[in-house]
């Protein structure tokens, strides 16, 4: 950027870049960055409004921190730029943590537009593992779990531990000489982990014991290290002046409530006194963090503490890319978000399910545009288009399975019961895909019920469907008699009579299919790593592994960069994993030319994918 100041100056004259950005305190980074003064945009628009502060022909305007950049805040500059002949330049990373007004206007530049240039080389870490490993959890690639993983990056464990582990790595990296961050999502948290630091600072003599209280209920003295956390341009400091994210050593606790402070990182010893009023409402203790907060910080190390199910994938990302020589993440793996399910022993799987969560789970505000594309995209998603398939097939054939329970032996009351569970729906939809198959469901479901040994059992819809599995994998299904998969993943509803029923199963599956094509169509404009998972030597198999793969993927909302990620631990899920890893698991690795070049092959019209 400051290279590119000089040449626009040479061009246009000395004062002809303008540098903006949405808080202070990166206004405050970008100065630095340009070696000129700059300013945030609120403050910007609002000299602007006033009439005071206006761009000039020729002139260029850098925003940094775009993503933080809100839509209507940016709309007020870049239009007044156009009117004038000046040029706005929107420098980030789309990827991080978004406005919180109104944003996503950044997002959909970078994703609509085509002339958008973007850095390829990453220069932060020192490691060159965790320089790929960025990218991949910048866009939410599931597979990069397991990279942290094996270098000992994520750390499970109970709540009370992991907060333990990190505050101890921390202090370790501090007591060492390292600049460090200690990140955490909840306001909570991160005032409990400042609480504990001051504490032990205390209790080490860098702290004096008497302080004044604080906004968060924390106090603040002598030793500590603080945040301020609102424009106040009346309290300077020379040429500068108290903004909202500044660092501050407390240098002296006054009876009245105020605080003398020297700013943190700077050489002079020029101290400030921030009034009793500003401290009670706008200062906190500096030690904790959190990701918005460590947005734009560069330290040697990182701990980030994820333990509940408000961190998204955007705030993962910041707070796992601060350090440059480690970043570690402390995963609380028995909080209430948890399924009863995943409070088991294997402390490392319940952790990588929880970041798998988190990957696909962004939260960065989109544009009123992206929003609509978006809804509608999911909308024409095998994943509401099957879900819709599977709901209307199960009520269309829910008199027919419950004839065959009866006709097996079973009790109307226990039946009932069946009903109502969650196995139900996962038994009916494995009768559809073996009668789709080919085997006889009439004759096969009342045989293995008249089987016996359901009394006391507690989940008779999971046994039924183990004891069809077993009886089905011991012979081959009768081809004539096979009604296929819907995309190669959905099994195909038979024996509905309903004639409204009938037709709503047939739209839909006459839109998966489409939504399939429109998929491989994208593919083949835009590879992905996965391809590379095709036999050259099957064409026809080929197609018929990389359409189940993508429905697989689209119905699941998988973003790994290998074919079908990892191992789910859902059973709905695992279904069509295991289904998808069938077609797949004969295909050898070739080159994704090769792989793309078999989706494009003409499809025979006899085989129905």
């Amino acid at each position: 950027m400051r290279a590119l100041r000089r040449a626009w100056e040479r061009r246009y004259g000395t004062g002809s870049v303008t540098g903006l950005a949405p808080s202070a305190a990166a206004a405050d980074v970008l100065a630095g960055d340009l070696e000129i003064g700059t300013e945030n945009t609120a403050k910007w628009l609002h000299e602007h409004r006033l009439g005071r502060w206006n761009l000039t022909r020729g002139q260029l305007v850098i925003i940094d921190e775009a993503s933080l950049g809100g839509t209507f805040a940016l709309d007020a500059v870049t239009s007044h730029a156009q009117q004038v002949g000046a040029k706005v330049l929107l420098v980030g990373d789309w990827a991080q943590l978004a406005s919180v007004d109104a944003g996503g206007a950044f997002g959909m530049l970078v994703r609509d537009r085509g002339d958008v240039p973007e850095l390829v080389d990453v220069r932060r870490f020192r490691n060159d593992w965790e320089k790929q490993a960025s990218l991949q959890l910048r866009i939410g690639d599931t597979d990069v779990i397991d990279t942290y993983i094996r270098h000992g990056r994520v750390v499970p464990g109970g709540y009370d531990e992991i907060l333990e582990a990190a505050y101890q790595a921390w202090r370790t990296d501090l007591a060492t000489g390292k600049s460090t961050v200690l990140i955490a999502e909840t306001l909570d948290t991160v005032s409990a982990l400042n609480t504990r630091a001051r504490t032990d600072r205390i209790v080490q003599g860098d702290v004096a014991v008497d302080g004044v209280k604080l906004h968060d209920g924390n106090e603040a003295s002598r030793g500590d290290l603080i945040i301020t956390r609102e424009n106040n341009r009346r309290l300077s400091l020379g040429r500068s002046w108290v903004k909202n994210g500044d660092r501050w050593h407390v240098t002296h606790a006054n009876d009245d409530g105020s605080l003398t402070v020297r700013r943190a990182g700077s050489k002079r010893r020029t101290t400030i006194t921030l009034p009793a009023s500003y401290v009670a409402e706008h200062v906190e203790l500096g030690y904790a963090v959190t990701a918005h907060r460590a947005q734009g910080s560069t330290v040697d190390t990182a701990h980030a503490v994820v333990h509940s199910p408000e961190v998204t994938r955007e705030s993962l990302y910041v707070a796992m890319t601060r350090g440059r020589e480690s970043n570690r993440v402390y995963v609380a793996t028995d909080e209430h978000h948890l399924e009863e399910h995943q409070h088991r022993e294997d402390l490392q799987n319940t952790a990588r399910s929880i970041l798998y969560g988190i990957l696909q789970h962004p939260g960065a505000e989109l544009s009123a545009h992206d929003t609509i594309t978006v809804e509608q995209d999911f909308w024409g998603s095998l994943e509401q288009l099957a879900a819709e398939y599977d709901t209307i097939a199960q009520v269309a054939g829910q008199e027919r399975w419950i004839a065959l329970l009866h006709a097996g032996g079973l009790t109307a009351e226990t039946i009932d019961e069946l009903v109502e569970t969650d196995a139900f729906g996962i038994l009916t939809t494995e009768l559809r895909r073996l009668e789709a198959d080919g085997h006889d469901i009439d004759s096969l479901l009342p045989r293995i019920i008249q089987v016996g040994g359901l009394d006391e059992v507690q989940d008779l819809g999971s046994l039924l469907r183990y004891r069809l599995q077993r009886i089905t994998a011991a012979y081959q299904p009768a081809p004539q008699r096979a009604a296929g998969m819907i995309a190669g993943l959905v099994p195909r509803a038979t024996g509905i009579t309903d004639p409204a029923m009938r037709q709503a199963l047939d739209e839909r599956e006459q839109l998966m299919e489409q939504r399939i094509d429109a998929l491989v169509e994208n593919l083949l404009k835009q590879p992905e790593p996965w391809l590379t998972g095709l036999d050259e030597t099957a064409p026809a198999e080929g197609e018929a592994a990389a359409r189940a793969i993508i429905a697989y993927r689209d119905r699941w909302g998988v973003t790994s960069s290998s074919p079908l990620g990892a191992v789910p631990g859902d059973d709905a899920q695992r279904i069509d994993y295991e289904r998808a890893q069938a077609q797949l698991s004969a295909m050898t690795s070739r080159d994704g030319e090769h792989a793309a070049a078999l989706l494009s092959a003409p499809r025979t019209s006899e085989r129905r994918l």
